[in-house]
């Protein structure tokens, strides 16, 4: 358990990182499909959740042409 070739799969993204999974590998929902994890040693203290992102930036407005013909 917690190998590359077998990671810890979980939905408790609230679950805070204590020492004894640095090395880990786990599997992480963000609400759609399951994020890789390693845990390493600055982690330790943080929840899984903070590094499996939910939301995907598409960034700021873009300027599409029809705006430009309209101002």
């Amino acid at each position: 358990m917690g190998t590359k070739e077998n990671p810890i799969k979980t939905w408790s993204r609230a679950c805070r990182i204590p020492p004894e999974f640095v090395g880990k590998y786990f599997q992480v929902h963000n609400g759609r499909i399951f994020i890789d994890v390693y845990i390493s040693e600055d982690m330790v203290g943080h929840a899984l959740g903070e590094f499996a992102p939910t939301r995907t930036f598409r960034g700021h407005g873009e300027i599409v042409k029809r705006t430009l013909e309209k101002t």
